[in-house]
C-alpha cells in the first residue's frame, strides 16, 4: 500500500494538512486511534482567524459560535486581599460547538475523497535508510499493516509516537492538566477567568506545584474549567508533578473549596472532568526531527501558552508546512529528494521566520518569562499580592 501523505492524528492539524494537500491534488491518509470524530464531549475556545473560513468554509465557525467575550480576568492567589485585574482583548474570545466543529471538518474530508482510517492506531514507522517511508498501523480488528507515503505528518498530539521515535522528549514539553465541561455555573461577568496558585498555598494540598486555575463561561451557565500545573516553575522548586489520580483529587477539592472559584461552581454539574497533558513551552527549532517525517501542531508544542489552546495556531502551522513540502516536491526531481540536509534546514529556517511561528514563539516567549517571575522569584501568595500592579503591568499584553 502507498499513497502521498500519511497523516497520523485526525485532529484539527491533522485534518487542515489533509484538506490543504487535497485540494492541491495529493492522496491523502489520514489515521486515527479514536472511532468518531466528533465522540467526545469537550469545551473549547479560540479567537478567529481566517484559516477557519478558509478550511472550513466561511461562516462555519460563526454558525457554531455559543459565546464571544473579549473581557480576561485574573486573581490573585488569595483573591478577597487584592482586586482582579481585567483586560479587554483586540478579538474576542468564542466559545463553540467540539462536535459541529469537527463535524464540519468532516465534510470537507467527505467531499475531498480523504482516506480517513479511524479506531486504527499507528505502532510503528517504515524505514528506508535513514528515512521514515511510511507506518504500521494496527486496525480494529487487530490486523497489522505496513503503508508507505513521501511524506509522514506526525499530528497525534503532546505523546506523539512519531515524535517519540524521531527523540522528542515530551516529558518535559507537557504540563499535566484537568479540563471539565460543567453546567449551572453562577458568574458575575462573561469574562474568561484565571486564578494564580503559588507552590504550597493550598491549606488542603500543601505539597501542590505552582498551578493556574481557570473558568471560561460559554452559553447559559454552562463552562469550561480546570487547573493547570505549570511543570517547569514546579521542577525548579522542586515540587513533584502529580499524579491524574493525585490532580483529580485536588481538583475536587479546588471546586469545592477555593475562594471566589468555588462560589462560582458551587451548584454546578459536571458533565466531563479528566486529566490530560498539554504541551506549555517554546515551539521546538525543528519541526523536521528526521527524514521523511514533519510534527504539526501540539505535536511540536506549537500552542499559544496565553490561553493554554493550540486549535488555530496548529491549523496555521499545518497549512505552512503542508504548502512548503508540496513548493519542494515541485522543484524536485524525485519527492525523496526534499530530505537532503540542506533542503530539510532550510525549510526549517524558512518556518521559523514565518509570521506564525514568530507570534506563537514571542507569545511563549513572553508567557514563560512571567510564569518565571511570578511562580519562581515571587513564589509566595503574599510576595505576588505585594506585587500585583507589577503583575498587572506584566499581564497586560491584550
Amino acid at each position: 500500500m502507498s499513497t502521498d501523505f500519511i497523516f497520523v492524528g485526525a485532529g484539527p492539524s491533522g485534518l487542515t494538512g489533509a484538506i490543504c494537500a487535497a485540494r492541491q491534488g495529493r492522496r491523502c491518509l489520514v489515521i486515527e486511534k479514536k472511532p468518531s470524530l466528533a465522540l467526545h464531549p469537550r469545551g473549547e475556545t479560540l479567537r478567529f482567524r481566517p484559516i477557519l473560513d478558509e478550511i472550513l468554509g466561511d461562516g462555519v465557525l460563526d454558525s457554531l459560535s455559543l459565546s464571544r467575550t473579549t473581557l480576561i480576568e485574573y486573581f490573585a492567589p488569595v483573591p478577597d486581599k487584592a482586586s482582579r485585574i481585567s483586560f479587554n482583548m483586540h478579538s474576542a474570545n468564542i466559545a463553540f460547538h467540539w462536535n459541529g466543529f469537527m463535524q464540519a471538518f468532516q465534510k470537507q474530508v467527505d467531499s475531498l475523497n480523504i482516506d480517513l482510517m479511524m479506531n486504527t492506531e499507528v505502532i510503528d514507522t517504515v524505514k528506508d535508510g535513514d528515512r521514515v517511508a511510511g507506518v504500521v498501523f494496527r486496525d480494529a480488528d487487530g490486523k497489522e499493516t505496513s503503508i508507505t507515503a513521501d511524506v509522514v505528518f506526525a499530528s497525534d498530539g503532546h505523546n506523539s509516537i512519531i515524535g517519540r521515535k524521531a527523540g522528542v522528549d515530551y516529558q518535559s514539553m507537557t504540563n499535566p492538566i484537568i479540563k471539565g465541561l460543567y453546567h449551572q455555573a453562577t458568574f458575575d461577568t462573561p469574562g474568561y477567568k484565571f486564578f494564580i496558585i503559588p507552590a504550597g498555598s493550598l491549606d488542603f494540598a500543601p505539597a501542590f506545584p505552582p498551578a493556574i486555575a481557570f473558568l471560561f463561561p460559554r452559553d447559559n451557565r454552562n463552562c469550561e474549567a480546570g487547573v493547570c500545573v505549570m511543570a517547569g516553575s514546579a521542577r525548579k522548586l522542586g515540587y513533584a508533578i502529580p499524579s491524574p489520580e493525585a490532580l483529580l483529587r485536588v481538583w475536587e477539592l479546588l471546586a469545592e473549596q477555593y475562594p471566589v472559584f468555588s462560589d462560582i461552581l458551587k451548584d454546578a454539574t459536571p458533565e466531563v472532568v479528566e486529566p490530560t497533558l498539554i504541551p506549555a513551552t517554546a515551539p521546538l527549532k525543528d519541526f523536521i526531527p528526521q527524514a521523511g517525517v514533519v510534527l504539526l501542531g501540539d505535536t511540536a508544542s506549537f500552542i499559544e501558552i496565553s490561553g493554554f489552546c493550540g486549535l488555530v495556531s496548529s491549523m496555521e502551522c499545518a497549512k505552512y508546512w503542508v504548502n512548503m513540502i508540496i513548493e519542494a516536491q515541485k522543484r524536485s526531481e524525485k519527492p525523496e529528494d526534499i530530505w537532503h540536509e540542506q533542503t530539510m534546514r532550510k525549510m526549517n529556517e524558512a518556518f521559523r521566520m514565518a509570521p506564525v511561528y514568530r507570534y506563537i514563539k514571542t507569545n511563549a516567549d513572553r508567557y514563560m518569562a512571567m510564569f518565571e517571575t511570578l511562580f519562581v522569584e515571587m513564589r509566595t501568595s503574599e510576595e505576588i499580592i505585594k506585587n500585583w500592579e507589577i503583575v498587572r503591568e506584566a499581564l497586560d499584553v491584550y
